[in-house]
């Protein structure tokens, strides 16, 4: 068994210790109060940030039964810096401080001694710490996918040649037997072509949303603007999102307005980015230039 194994299967059966670590280090807050993550704070390893009904039913359950017993220990990495980035355990701290809880136990895992510096040994122990847990979604291709990718980058960063070698290769498939090693092979050819690696996206709370709104209207170039509440890509290029601004604009007495857009899925961002951008720049414009009006936009960030 390999050290970065070997810290999991530690933490996973209890052994690796913990200490308090306060939660709000994690979070930032809107001015409702809403508390949501500060993703500098995270390791984000799947394709999704977080999964809001999943923390929204965790809430609820535990508002309702007044039982916190079942959070589960966070398991943080600790950068040179002294920064700790929440590598395992980010729902159960976002049920936990929506719970009026201020601290959490942790396992602490140093990035230079324990994990010898490479984000690669990062997602490895994120990874496994998912796989096959109670109430955890199972460790999927794409997150096998991005340890590999991180390695591969790992291996350019220290000069050596990207391609893993073969023992690299054999130890990945022997951890993820779901994986072929064909599959795995696919993977690195791919790598230099469409193989480079996406960010996970990023989503919002509704009151993250309203914040935003919020934020726009407060800025001085946008004081004559009516500012629409953001809506998804699919929502900005319907009529209904065109028509919402029409009727903004006319209850505001305004000839200006924003449209906030943001993605709400990674075939979103994939129509976005293929094309969907440019559609409704050209038919924002088109409006705006026939009804003497001025219609812009602007998309947060997904990843």
């Amino acid at each position: 068994m390999d050290k970065i194994a070997r810290i999991a299967q530690d933490i996973r059966s209890g052994v690796y210790p913990t200490i308090s670590v306060e939660l709000d280090q994690f979070f930032n807050q809107t001015p409702l109060g809403e508390w949501y993550p500060d993703r500098d704070t995270r390791i984000q390893v799947r394709q999704v940030d977080r999964d809001h009904d999943r923390i929204m039913r965790g809430v609820a359950k535990m508002q309702k039964s007044g039982d916190k017993s079942n959070l589960e220990n966070l398991t943080c990495v600790r950068f040179p810096t002294g920064q700790l980035k929440i590598g395992n355990g980010n729902h159960s701290a976002e049920m936990a401080i929506n719970v009026d809880e201020t601290e959490m136990d942790s396992h602490i895992v140093d990035f230079d001694k324990d994990l010898d510096c490479k984000m690669s040994n990062v997602l490895r122990l994120c990874n496994l710490l998912n796989i096959q847990e109670v109430e955890k979604v199972d460790v999927h291709d794409n997150d096998i996918k991005k340890e590999l990718y991180q390695h591969i980058e790992d291996r350019q960063a220290e000069g050596l040649d990207p391609v893993p070698d073969e023992a690299y290769l054999k130890n990945l498939s022997d951890t993820y037997p779901h994986v072929s090693r064909a599959t795995i092979g696919q993977w690195v050819s791919h790598h230099n072509t469409a193989g480079k690696r996406r960010d996970p996206l990023r989503s919002y709370t509704k009151g993250e949303l309203a914040n935003q709104k919020l934020l726009f209207e407060n800025i001085k170039a946008y004081e004559d603007y009516s500012v629409l509440e953001p809506r998804n890509v699919r929502g900005a290029k319907e009529d209904t999102g065109v028509s919402q601004a029409f009727k903004t604009m006319k209850n505001d007495n305004k000839r200006k307005c924003l449209v906030i857009i943001h993605c709400d899925s990674i075939s979103q961002v994939e129509d976005w980015e293929d094309g969907v951008e440019e559609k409704i720049k050209e038919e924002y414009e088109a409006l705006s230039s026939y009804f003497d009006v001025t219609i812009e936009y602007t998309m947060l960030r997904y990843d």
